[in-house]
């Protein structure tokens, strides 16, 4: 390639010479400015879209902390309520006991994984109760646990 660079006559050297100068230059440009701009305005409009989430966050948190402290304008029977959600999703409870405390322990035994799982979102997400503990153990047979909940209603 030099062999044939230095073949050429000097005005074409100095030609070939500038254009990979511009060549450069124009790709330097592209490379650094234009597409350095570009990511700043993409990370711009993301750092924008992220306050949005975090001030509709911080709302979310003020409502919830404005409804614990209130109550949340109701009072809850939680034996009553603990026994329909399970009845919904065919858990057969071996033991429910109330404490002083305004608690609940709930047991089950022998009660498959998912309707567990779909009992404790259905108390904790759509009815708003709280679970304090929980023990969940294997009951031996595939897909079946053992659990002991304590759940209270704030």
């Amino acid at each position: 390639m030099l062999r044939w660079f230095e073949s050429l006559p000097r005005q074409d050297q100095i030609a070939l010479f500038i254009l990979a100068l511009v060549v450069g230059a124009w790709i330097f440009i592209q490379l650094i400015f234009i597409e350095l701009d570009g990511r700043r305005a993409r990370l711009s409009a993301a750092n924008e879209f992220l306050a949005i989430k975090l001030n509709r966050v911080d709302l979310k948190v003020e409502q919830l902390a404005a409804l614990r402290e209130s109550g949340g304008g109701r009072k809850v029977n939680l034996t009553r309520t603990l026994n329909q959600a399970s009845e919904a999703n065919g858990l057969a409870v071996k033991r429910l006991q109330p404490n002083s405390r305004g608690e609940v322990q709930i047991r089950f035994e022998g009660v498959a994984f998912d309707g567990l799982l779909k009992f404790l979102e259905q108390i904790e997400g759509a009815i708003g109760l709280v679970v304090l503990d929980a023990s969940i153990s294997s009951a031996g047979k595939r897909g079946g646990v053992n659990a002991t909940l304590r759940i209270t209603g704030s």
